[in-house]
């Protein structure tokens, strides 16, 4: 096994460092059914279901979000099932997480380092079933309950998967309005700690600011300037992290896209209002103009 874990190893090295979108596309379903085979005769080992979660999340998120939610939803799932199927290795089982939430906080304080890695996988795959199925108010519900593990990640390596326990925190305030827990000051203060960490180089800090608190908070220059620096931005900014920012640049490219048409719809649909009312001012002019007396 050791040998397998070295090999799949490489290949998320390799995978991180390809700018070619078209191949990961099509090489990552290679890759989970590699690993679903593998898994099948060694259910209970924590690596392989790790790599399997990575590698549904990661799919779900670069490849499929955008364009067909529903199979990204199912995938999010698949990449929360084998995360969580790791972390019941580190004795926190699928009981835990949907029961009460102080002895999930009492549970989870008591792992390792170890732990850290099913600790995140399910954190973020379990949130984005939640965002995406936001309207469900019995799985929104459990939203706090994916910041609990989430809090033990950072307490124990911040640094996991390049600060994605600041993005982690910094979507989680920033994606929601005040009245359900939403914190824009602590949402950028997290962006911030991401970028730093990533010393300005990992695009998707910027892509998911401007996604979720920029265009909301700061209007549409801002977010329309963050999208179009994203999208500008050397494609050798970080070697290591080509494909991440590669996903990035084609996100922000869509979102920036949507940005336009929607401002054009508006535009349009204030230009014929204007006009509606200029009709209706002009009407009532004439309408109240005294009938001459013939």
């Amino acid at each position: 096994m050791r040998i397998s874990s070295f090999f799949i190893e490489q290949s998320i090295i390799t995978l991180s460092a390809e700018k070619d979108l078209l191949k990961v596309e099509k090489q990552l379903p290679e890759n989970i059914a590699l690993l679903e085979r593998m898994l099948r005769n060694d259910r209970k080992n924590k690596n392989l279901h790790i790599y399997a979660a990575q590698a549904y999340y990661s799919y779900a998120f670069a490849f499929i979000e955008d364009s067909n939610i529903n199979r990204a939803t199912s995938l999010y799932y698949q990449s929360y099932q084998h995360a969580s199927a790791a972390l019941a290795l580190h004795g926190i089982s699928s009981e835990d997480l949907q029961g009460r939430s102080s002895h999930l906080r009492n549970k989870t304080q008591l792992l390792t380092k170890d732990a850290v890695d099913a600790l995140y996988w399910t954190a973020v795959s379990w949130a984005k079933v939640i965002e995406i199925k936001q309207p469900n108010i019995l799985l929104f519900s459990q939203l706090h309950k994916t910041a609990i593990l989430m809090e033990q990640v950072i307490k124990l390596d911040v640094t996991y998967h390049f600060g994605g326990p600041y993005l982690f925190f910094a979507v989680y305030y920033g994606g929601r309005p005040g009245y359900l827990g939403g914190n824009d000051f602590l949402a950028g203060i997290y962006f911030d700690r991401a970028r730093n960490l990533n010393k300005n180089r990992l695009l998707i800090v910027d892509y998911l600011q401007a996604k979720y608190l920029n265009g909301r908070v700061n209007g549409e220059e801002i977010f329309n300037q963050r999208l179009q620096s994203i999208i500008n931005a050397p494609d050798d900014l970080y070697p290591e992290q080509a494909l991440m920012n590669a996903v990035a640049k084609q996100k922000a490219s869509r979102l920036l896209k949507i940005s336009h048409i929607g401002s054009d719809i508006i535009r349009l649909r204030q230009g014929r209002q204007k006009k509606a009312e200029n009709h209706d001012n002009l009407l009532n002019f004439h309408n109240s103009r005294p009938v001459p007396y013939i």
